[in-house]
């Protein structure tokens, strides 16, 4: 049986597409995973969107399109969500990537 060798998946993205291709995807798998996070956190508590619409005042149109990816969303309005399901709103800053 034929062994291969694992290679990391930047070693194999450098090699597929230029820093301005890999800088975009890597903004939307980004903004990707803080929309799921949104989603994740509804379904966690077993809301609808129109329960959580009700609760936080934001209409379910807005909590939709956020969900979606096809509207962004301010931070105030987070905050508002957060705190109609009894949560706080944490927003990190991580060092960046090292670029080569």
């Amino acid at each position: 049986m034929k062994k291969y060798k694992l290679v990391p998946w930047r070693e194999v993205e450098k090699k597929l597409f230029t820093q301005e291709e890999i800088e975009r995807i890597d903004r939307k798998v980004e903004d990707k995973l803080a929309l799921e996070a949104l989603r994740d956190l509804r379904n966690e508590l077993g809301l609808t969107q129109e329960e959580l619409a009700m609760k936080s005042g934001i209409p379910r149109t807005t909590i939709s399109k956020v969900e979606n990816g096809q509207r962004n969303i301010s931070v105030y309005k987070l905050v508002q969500i957060a705190n109609s399901v009894d949560r706080d709103l944490q927003i990190s800053f991580v060092r960046k990537r090292n670029k080569k």
